[in-house]
């Protein structure tokens, strides 16, 4: 017991090294950018999955990414905190929950469902006070060579954010249903041989931005530029901090 203790205490300790040497990495960029934010101005926010959508066009919205790869909802609620936001924004896209469904951290367990509710909780509560529409992805699916994380988690944790979102009366969207393969957490083609990252986050960021602008808050008609696709080195980069694992 007490070796099982140490080691996922170990895994606890490395995982805050590396999420917390890439939020310092981006910080500086972060904040420029937030400097720069607009009423029309779109937030992302979350882990690696939105980090690498770069800044897309949300309909003639510029965006800004505040997302930083690795994050769990306790590790993207800390990033946020210590972020100050000077205008309310339009609207804020929130992709959270791969990380925490990592098996190591028992995502099976009422007790770490309910602890991601929280985490995911103190987000939205942050992101209400910058924008005034919020969006929040369901969880991503995943490759099943992807041993490390638990698809079977994936519809509780995406149905514990659907019901916060009704709750506070946000919008809730799938913008990964076409990688879904059926309903248990599994993925079809369209994943990077990693078996949690997409091979092209082009095609997502698109649908995201479709999903958005079609949204009654955000249906004002602008003009639409082509979406740019994220850099593939942060990608390289965090594979490489994992020892080649997500």
């Amino acid at each position: 017991m007490r070796a099982s203790w140490i080691g996922k205490a170990a895994r606890h300790w490395r995982h805050g090294r590396i999420v917390g040497r890439r939020f310092a990495e981006r910080r500086t960029a972060i904040g420029a950018a937030l400097r720069a934010a607009g009423p029309d101005s779109v937030l992302l926010a979350g882990n690696s999955h939105a980090e690498f959508l770069g800044t897309p066009d949300f309909g003639g919205r510029p965006c800004i990414n505040l997302a930083v790869g690795g994050s769990t909802a306790a590790d993207c609620a800390r990033h946020l905190a210590a972020l100050r936001v000077p205008v309310r924004c339009a609207a804020s896209v929130l992709i959270i929950g791969t990380n925490d469904i990592q098996r190591w951290r028992h995502p099976e367990r009422a007790r770490s469902v309910e602890r991601f509710e929280a985490q995911a909780r103190c987000i939205l509560r942050i992101l209400e006070g910058w924008s005034a529409r919020v969006l929040v992805a369901a969880v991503p699916p995943i490759g099943a060579w992807a041993t490390g994380r638990d698809p079977a988690a994936i519809a509780a944790f995406s149905g514990r954010l659907a019901a916060l979102c009704a709750e506070r009366g946000h919008g809730f969207i799938d913008p990964f249903a076409a990688l879904r393969d059926g309903p248990g957490g599994l993925a079809g083609p369209g994943l990077y041989r990693d078996g949690v990252h997409l091979a092209d986050y082009t095609a997502l960021a698109a649908e995201i931005v479709r999903l958005a602008v079609t949204d009654p808050a955000l249906s004002a008609p602008r003009t639409v530029r082509a979406v740019a696709p994220a850099s593939a080195p942060p990608l390289r980069v965090l594979h490489a901090a994992w020892g080649l694992r997500p």
